[in-house]
């Protein structure tokens, strides 16, 4: 019968050494939580310290659980590492966002310092200096994927308290600004610019902005809205006026614009109810003769391919910030005596429509609901936000929303 392994968290017999210089080493095998055996080494230039040294480590050690190498003397840069490795189920987009903030922000602040020792100051002053420097966005999603991390370290015994939880640190800048929507007014004059702007029909994108307006969509959703079947289902539904809702458009670093097969959150699914002149608008574009042979109901305008969100939004940006705009004449731009360092030129924000973003569509459409009398239900599954109760939150499933949405929605 053979000798039986120590005792989870527990140490052997503690050797000495003395090294070339004249430097003592203490070793001894500690058994980690994970059942491995490691040994574990101190040097100090005497045996009392050396043992000292070695207790020390053995009291603040922690063992790894899912990473296989996380300890209290683990450097942050490799628990954000594991914590990245790990499958959280994100959204390309997520990842992508939280990759960066780990890459750009989180490792060069902390990435040194070991786990034992990253405290709520720590963190705190950490934050702080990078919302001075880098902005209050940038911090707070370093400070998301901070807390992520050391729920990790928790979980895998690391560490026994999330320092992020008890930090400090505002990062807010200034007062958060209320939600704006578009008024009925405001949005039929917008709509009535778009129309009129050249440059808009040169872009595509008047279309594109009234099936946000009459669904509420996401702009990624919207751009990927597409012809063709899920589960013996047609995905747009002309005939029943209804679109289900599935999927959105991402970008992924060596592919390129792909169709993510799921929304931005499992919430996100839904089958919504269109209003009839937005059906009557895709047939249209379904119909044309000059239409490129593609899924897409919102191509890009030349090359006939998935367009990128973000570059839809840059351009609907220039757009907005030159309509009825005096200052910029015109042009959504400042004049060209001013520009960025890499010689690009600087927005102009002073005209009327400057303040619309494409999400204000988004929003535009949960007012006008909001003000018809619809229930906080029913303006969540329009817009596939998360269930309003805890209750219902665990249920993935969504019922067509009423077409009382899409009449309201209608012009």
């Amino acid at each position: 019968m053979g000798r039986p392994p120590l005792p989870l968290g527990t140490s052997g017999k503690t050797l000495f050494a003395t090294m070339p210089n004249g430097m003592v080493k203490a070793r001894v095998k500690f058994r980690d939580f994970d059942g491995e055996v490691r040994l574990v080494s101190k040097t100090a230039s005497s045996r009392a310290a050396a043992e000292r040294a070695l207790k020390v480590e053995l009291t603040v050690r922690r063992s790894p659980g899912g990473t296989g190498s996380l300890t209290a003397g683990s450097r942050v840069s490799a628990l954000a590492d594991a914590w990245l490795a790990a499958d959280h189920g994100w959204s390309t987009g997520t990842e992508r966002t939280y990759r960066s903030a780990v890459r750009a922000q989180v490792v060069p602040t902390f990435g040194r310092l070991c786990l034992r020792e990253v405290t709520p100051g720590v963190i705190s002053r950490g934050l702080a200096t990078m919302a001075q420097t880098s902005g209050p966005s940038a911090a707070k999603t370093a400070r998301a994927c901070l807390s992520g991390m050391f729920a990790l370290a928790i979980a895998d015994g690391a560490v026994m308290v999330n320092p992020v939880r008890d930090s400090g640190a505002r990062l807010n800048s200034s007062a958060k600004k209320a939600p704006r929507a578009l008024t009925v007014g405001e949005t039929a004059r917008l709509v009535e610019l778009l129309r009129g702007s050249a440059r808009a029909a040169e872009l595509d994108v008047v279309d594109l902005i009234d099936w946000m307006l009459a669904t509420g969509a996401r702009i990624g959703e919207a751009v990927a809205l597409r012809t063709g079947e899920t589960a013996g289902r047609p995905l747009l539904d002309l005939d029943a006026g209804t679109w289900e809702v599935n999927a959105t458009a991402v970008r992924v670093p060596k592919r390129g614009m792909v169709v993510q097969p799921r929304t931005k959150t499992a919430a996100g699914w839904r089958i919504i109810a269109v209003p009839e002149f937005a059906i009557n608008m895709v047939r249209r574009r379904l119909t044309s003769p000059h239409r490129p042979d593609t899924e897409l109901v919102f191509p890009a305008p030349v090359a006939g391919t998935l367009r990128d969100p973000n570059s839809v939004s840059g351009d609907l940006r220039q757009l907005l910030d030159s309509f009825e705009c005096e200052a910029c004449d015109g042009t959504g731009f400042q004049p060209a005596t001013k520009t960025t360092a890499a010689g690009r030129p600087l927005r102009c924000t002073e005209g009327p429509w400057s303040w619309v973003t494409s999400h204000t569509f988004r929003k535009t459409a949960a007012t006008r609901l909001d003000e018809a009398g619809f229930t906080p239900r029913q303006v969540a599954d329009q817009l596939g936000h998360a269930n309003p109760s805890m209750t219902l939150d665990v249920y993935f499933g969504r019922q067509v929303v009423s077409a009382e949405a899409a009449r309201v929605l209608g012009r």
